[in-house]
């Protein structure tokens, strides 16, 4: 099974329940897998085969849900980059790789075009205009795509899916390789832990490019056909806002985020509805909370705490 596939197959069956609010903008199930599917017969066009490795630079966006699922349904193999690596970064990872396509925006590809034009076989996909020269850009590109276009997912189980590079603390920074497997089983098994379902709503404050927000987060809320609130960037005090507003049954973090909101919550003049704080536990209108930790040291107790590696 290819996870594009298994996720385009769960929105087929959400339809139009609302999938993710990206900051003020809602997508429903339906928006999501369409949207995707033109993306995906646009790298078809532009020749992105099974098993290309498929570099994406970009910030926290819906343009980066729609390539990641994209890429993986024609076959290519995504390698998310940290929006703030430097070029000599970038470098690094897009040859180690073999990368055959990089997608990124303006910015980031003025502060690499130094290294870039070191890689003569790497194509480049410009997610908005660069006025220094001619790109290939989205906009160019996605009208070109064919309006009926079948996914045939020609990868999945045992093929690469995803490449993610390790810190690099020991030494240069490696790459590893997960299968379709490796992450349908990733998902599959937080799903019954953690007892995800259609009727939860997760706020989403980690960035894409990160393993827990993109692979538990992202790819988790999709398999459960949950909704998905997602902000641009972290922010203490919105994050308590919204949980309140968006009656928010999930938040994943690392322990700086709990440590902020800890803070954050001690500087309302009002707190959040019928949330309970002790310090221990927080109940959220009619349902438990369901919080997720990733980092290196323990988060504040609210509740059950999971920690993913």
């Amino acid at each position: 099974m290819n996870l594009a596939k298994l996720l385009s197959l769960r929105a087929q069956s959400c339809g139009n329940k609302r999938a993710i609010l990206f900051e003020t903008t809602p997508y429903t199930y339906a928006d999501l897998d369409a949207q995707v599917r033109r993306r995906a017969s646009m790298l078809a066009a532009l020749g992105v085969l099974p098993g290309d490795r498929v570099a994406i630079q970009l910030p926290k966006s819906m343009e980066f849900i729609f390539l990641e699922l994209a890429v993986m349904s024609v076959g290519g193999v995504v390698l998310p980059l940290n929006v703030d690596y430097k070029a000599d970064e970038v470098d690094y990872f897009l040859s180690d790789s073999e990368s055959s396509l990089f997608i990124t925006d303006s910015t980031r590809y003025e502060r690499a075009r130094r290294v870039l034009s070191k890689l003569p076989r790497l194509e480049i996909l410009l997610i908005d205009d660069f006025a220094g020269e001619k790109r290939r850009t989205l906009r160019d590109e996605l009208p070109k795509a064919t309006p009926v276009f079948e996914r045939s997912y020609p990868s999945g189980d045992n093929d690469p899916a995803m490449i993610i590079y390790t810190s690099g603390t020991t030494g240069r920074s490696k790459g590893a390789i997960l299968s379709h497997k490796n992450l349908i089983a990733n998902t599959e098994a937080l799903h019954r832990l953690w007892e995800w379902s259609e009727r939860d709503v997760l706020l989403h404050v980690l960035p894409l490019f990160h393993v827990h927000g993109l692979f538990v987060a992202l790819h988790g809320g999709l398999y459960a056909g949950a909704t998905i609130i997602m902000h641009e960037k972290f922010d203490p005090l919105r994050t308590w806002q919204t949980i309140e507003s968006e009656r928010c049954t999930m938040l994943m973090g690392v322990p700086t985020i709990y440590q902020r909101l800890l803070r954050q919550w001690d500087l309302l003049e009002r707190k959040p509805g019928p949330l309970v704080h002790a310090g221990i536990y927080f109940q959220a209108p009619r349902r438990s909370w369901k919080i997720s930790s990733t980092g290196s040291s323990r988060p504040p107790a609210f509740g059950s705490s999971n920690g993913t590696a």
